[in-house]
């Protein structure tokens, strides 16, 4: 479990806007935050596994769609979701920490 809420992590990052996208294009809603019905609820995704040596810190974890989260599941360092193809890759000089990158 993050030490964060879907809610907590969407504040701090996106602070009082109410709708995004997520990497991936699908749309989120602020308001959708922990409403399991609904078919804008963002989730909160490790981008290195937990169960393949990720850590819980703000440079491992990523607000996405539920569908996302679900299609990427413990894909790393490549996966595809929304039908695009993604690779994470280290940030420089961080041993534990990620981005995202999209492969053309």
């Amino acid at each position: 479990m993050s030490k964060y809420t879907v809610k907590e992590l969407w504040e701090k990052r996106y602070k009082k806007t109410e709708e995004v996208y997520d990497y991936a294009g699908r749309l989120m809603k602020k308001s959708a935050c922990g409403d399991g019905n609904s078919s804008y609820q963002p989730t909160i995704d490790h981008i290195r596994p937990i169960s393949n040596g990720g850590k819980y810190i703000d440079g491992n974890i990523e607000i996405c769609h539920r569908k996302i989260n679900e299609e990427k599941g413990d894909s790393f360092p490549n996966w595809t979701a929304n039908d695009r193809h993604f690779q994470a890759k280290k940030v420089k000089g961080k041993s534990n920490e990620y981005e995202i990158h999209e492969i053309l």
